[in-house]
């Protein structure tokens, strides 16, 4: 039966995706050559998708990931952007905890998150107007396990810092200049908890004018 080029292509394209639809021998040259680079170019795309985090692995742990999120299918996304959502994403469980490649891996997808809010108008609170409250949608907090500068320090050629207790809280919003800032005791214990009860208005205040914090829908 004569496929029509469109048919081919198809078949070709999924074909490469794994599936068992190769119009041709799956064993010739070229189409194992095809498949080499497709693959190049999916680990590619998956290594600029999550740089920062992959530089504090071993380069046996970075290959080892990188080839298990490309059998999974990573690699293939249209946009950088989403590349990098879904692969922080993959990397987010499969990360021990604790370590410094884990936070720079929360602190990408935090970053991600605040930057997405960005655009978002935080409303104004007035001071003893708290009512109910949540996390916001675009907010995070993220722990570091050492002094958050040395760690990132560390990306630009510093020594990496010994794994410490996690006595080092970094709040993330689209509200917060730069999107980020170091959080206070009362900050950190107040996102883990959320008992606003025991909370001052001018915290939850400014919290919600940075977009820490949102009054539920």
């Amino acid at each position: 039966m004569i496929q029509s080029l469109a048919a081919f292509q198809s078949n070709l394209g999924r074909a490469l995706l794994g599936e068992d639809t190769c119009p041709i021998d799956t064993q010739s040259p070229g189409f194992r050559f095809t498949m080499t680079v497709r693959r190049s170019w999916c680990e590619g795309r998956s290594i600029m998708a999550a740089r920062a985090v992959l530089s504090f692995m071993t380069r046996v742990d970075q290959q080892r990931l990188v080839r298990e999120y490309v059998d999974h299918g990573g690699g293939l996304a249209w946009f950088q952007a989403t590349e990098s959502e879904r692969f922080l994403a993959f990397l987010a469980v499969k990360l021990p905890e604790p370590s410094h490649a884990l936070t720079i891996c929360r602190m990408s997808q935090a970053l991600a998150k605040a930057r997405l809010g960005s655009s978002t108008v935080v409303p104004l609170v007035k001071q003893g107007e708290v009512g109910l409250v949540e996390r916001g949608r675009h907010a995070a907090l993220v722990w570091f396990y050492a002094d958050p500068g040395e760690v990132m320090a560390a990306l630009n050629g510093g020594q990496l810092p010994p794994i410490g207790p996690p006595s080092h809280a970094v709040l993330f919003a689209p509200g917060i200049q730069g999107l980020f800032r170091v959080a206070t005791e009362a900050e950190a214990a107040l996102w883990d908890t959320l008992a606003v009860a025991n909370a001052t208005p001018a915290l939850v205040s400014a919290l919600l004018m940075e977009g820490v914090l949102a009054h539920p829908p």
